[in-house]
């Protein structure tokens, strides 16, 4: 059985992820953080005080296996969101109905299965029961506008579960049947911040991912609790102040048991392509994973390059987004590495559609990228039906055939440009 770890976001990796489950020879192990807190995510870790579920749960959607009796059930659970425009009082009203069984169905889901329809029932009566009294403690409601159902039961699981998101996520992998592992980066609530080039500060990572600019993100921070803005703009003016108020009061996390025997088990670890600030970088700089990565030495490490821009990278080129994940690699590493001990191929996208215009793709800057110290395997990894993403089937192949190669002939893989 072929072992293979993947550092997973939320949805950057999704048709890679997919197209290494159907593989029925490969253990497939995800290994994400959980610093989500948009939208509904946030409030479920504003009151429970528990870190964000959104990108594992998303994760765990994706090796759900689609032969299990409930599998339409979880479906339709992970797709429900409550609208945008649902007062509190409504809200509370659904769900009570449904838990004290005034209802058959939460809106418009009906759960079949009774076993289940129980269980749903004490996760939400738990995550009914506690979001009282937190509403109280805070002394404000819970905002359910566009929340998704799916977080008020991790939420109720955490609660049942003595807080603990370990055994919350592993509740999680065992009703949705999933085809191989959901590992956390680390178990720690902390916050996650930004700073730009120009010295605006992103106070959280809702803030990463949403506030759209064109101007660079310099450096990402896990902290303890969220920053006071008003306090923060009035007292530091300049970058440089910003800079060195994050990095004194910023916090170091220490990888999971799970996240370092995954990476040192490991016969290919891949850097799955998404976005890197918000989603991939916090797990790089996690205590404890870039040594169980360089200490992996038989281990085929794989990098895949971002196919377009977005507005987390503004015109990286493709050495930067290797350069940078190797910036965060080493940021908390007790030891120098170089970039090779971490990557050993990286899978450069060639191809350029001219049947999308809103695809800014990554540009190419084959001088720099040839001299860095790995192997760069150039190609057509871009799907022909779904431009701007990888060709899953294509890039698993690469890195599949790379990894089996390898054993039988001495490594020099470069696919020529075309």
């Amino acid at each position: 059985m072929l072992k293979v770890a993947v550092f997973s976001g939320g949805r950057g990796s999704n048709t890679l992820v997919k197209e290494l489950v159907k593989d029925e020879t490969i253990k497939l192990s995800l290994i994400v953080n959980a610093y989500d807190d948009g939208k509904s995510t946030g409030e479920i870790r504003d009151f429970f005080n528990m870190l964000g579920p959104s990108d594992i749960r998303k994760n765990q959607e994706n090796l759900m296996s689609s032969n299990f009796t409930n599998y339409n059930i979880w479906a339709d659970i992970f797709k429900y969101r409550f609208g945008e425009d649902i007062r509190h009082e409504q809200c509370i009203q659904i769900l009570n109905d449904f838990v004290t069984g005034k209802s058959n169905q939460i809106d418009h889901i009906i759960i079949a299965d009774s076993d289940l329809e129980n269980l749903i029932k004490k996760l939400l009566n738990q995550f009914l029961t506690s979001l009282e009294i937190y509403e109280k403690v805070l002394g404000r409601e819970f905002i359910f506008s566009d929340c998704s159902l799916s977080n008020c039961l991790y939420a109720g699981a955490y609660e049942i579960l003595d807080k603990d998101f370990n055994k919350t996520i592993n509740l999680f992998n065992l009703l949705l049947h999933v085809r191989g592992d959901v590992v956390p980066t680390n178990l720690e609530n902390k916050k996650l911040v930004g700073i730009r080039e120009t010295g605006e500060i992103c106070y959280d990572e809702a803030e990463i991912v949403e506030l759209r600019s064109s101007d660079r993100i310099s450096d990402i921070f896990l902290i303890d609790e969220y920053l006071d803005k008003e306090l923060i703009e009035s007292k530091f003016t300049t970058s440089r102040e910003k800079i060195d108020y994050l990095r004194r009061i910023q916090s170091y996390v220490y990888g999971t048991p799970e996240a370092l025997q995954t990476i040192a088990a490991a016969d290919i670890i891949i850097y799955a392509p998404g976005t890197q600030h918000s989603s991939l970088y916090p797990s790089y700089m996690t205590m404890g994973i870039p040594e169980a990565i360089y200490q992996n030495t038989k281990a085929l490490k794989v990098f895949i390059c971002n196919i377009g821009e977005d507005y987390e990278t503004p015109d990286y080129t493709a050495s930067e987004f290797l350069t940078s994940a190797y910036k965060y690699l080493t940021r908390n590493a007790k030891l120098k590495m170089p970039l090779s001990e971490f990557i050993n191929i990286a899978l450069i996208n060639t191809s350029r559609s001219v049947k999308k215009e809103d695809i800014r793709y990554v540009e190419n800057d084959f001088s720099k990228l040839e001299k860095l110290p790995i192997n760069i395997v150039y190609g057509k990894f871009e799907s022909e039906t779904d431009l701007g993403k990888h060709d899953a089937v294509t890039t698993v192949s690469t890195i599949t055939d790379i990894y089996y190669n390898r054993f039988f002939k001495e490594l020099s893989y470069e696919i020529k440009v075309g």
